[in-house]
């Protein structure tokens, strides 16, 4: 009798736990891992998205994808804005997050309208910078010609195209990273830094030795998330250049979305998501190895 209760006891409890989590396992098979699974499938083949035949081709796809130089160019490219637009990004929020933690009047409207970028779609978001980066009509020139500062070639020239779509990606997701660096710096107890002022601490101080330790894990998120998020952005780039002018602004997947659906290159189209994985993986295994030396938790 106590065997069968212990058993039954047994089942019970471990029985419960998994059939909790049999709908999360589902999601997680069909939406992403079945996808995955099959995306490197194709990358072994050479289909064409039209015709249900296909041939195996194995390393091919990866071959050709390695030796293009092209492909490096897009990839090049892809770092250079992930870089640039997480590392404003960060060190915007972060200031944001410090000052409007200050009892400011006006604070919360503040906050409002620095989180509203990130409520509005990006496809409206690309199309009204667009508009405003016109070399001709443009808000932004004129602007500086108002200060008489020359005109800029914001989506006409290569290093302007990319710095345009920079500015664009920071000023759009800066509030929702702003929002979550603020909760992290209200959370950091005000005890540290009466006790730091009493010890004779100057702001520099008190920002230095108390926030940005303190706030070191909120900032290690936001740098993950922002930076996979910032290898993913399609529609930015479909709606305010679509990879030019001459191609300098063309990133990864933008590259992965013409292959796909616009040459039909279904199988290098899948090469190249698995290498974006890959990538992803890579960058964010060495963050969390290099978030050791950086990262205080209270």
């Amino acid at each position: 009798m106590t065997n069968k209760t212990s058993i039954a006891k047994w089942v019970y409890t471990n029985l419960t736990a998994y059939v909790l989590v049999f709908p999360a396992i589902i999601l997680l098979v069909v939406f992403h891992l079945y996808p995955m699974g099959m995306t490197f499938f194709l990358s072994l083949t050479d289909w064409n998205l039209i015709t249900p035949d296909f041939n195996w081709i194995f390393a091919g796809n990866y071959s050709r994808m390695f030796t293009s130089s092209e492909f490096w160019s897009v990839v090049g490219n892809t770092f250079i804005f992930g870089i640039f637009s997480v590392g404003f990004t960060v060190l915007l929020a972060t200031v944001l997050a410090v000052v409007l933690d200050e009892k400011l009047r006006g604070v919360r409207l503040f906050r409002s309208v620095v989180f509203l970028p990130y409520i509005t779609p990006m496809a409206a978001i690309g199309t009204l910078w667009v508009w405003m980066y016109n070399q001709n009509f443009g808000l932004i020139n004129w602007v500086l010609d108002f200060f008489s500062i020359p005109p800029a070639p914001w989506l006409a020239k290569p290093g302007w195209a990319m710095a345009a779509l920079i500015i664009t990606k920071v000023w759009k997701v800066v509030g929702y990273y702003m929002v979550i660096l603020l909760a992290g710096k209200q959370n950091i107890a005000d005890s540290l830094y009466e006790a730091a002022k009493m010890d004779g601490a100057g702001r520099l101080q008190l920002f230095t030795r108390i926030t940005l330790p303190l706030l070191s894990p909120y900032i290690f998120f936001v740098l993950i998330v922002a930076l996979i998020g910032s290898f993913e952005d399609f529609d930015l780039l479909f709606t305010m250049t679509r990879g030019g002018p001459a191609e300098s602004t063309n990133m990864i997947i933008y590259y992965i979305y013409q292959h796909a659906f616009e040459f039909f290159d279904i199988g290098y189209a899948s090469a190249a998501s698995s290498v974006l994985f890959v990538i992803l993986m890579l960058i964010t295994f060495i963050q969390m190895k290099v978030s050791k030396r950086w990262v205080h938790y209270q």
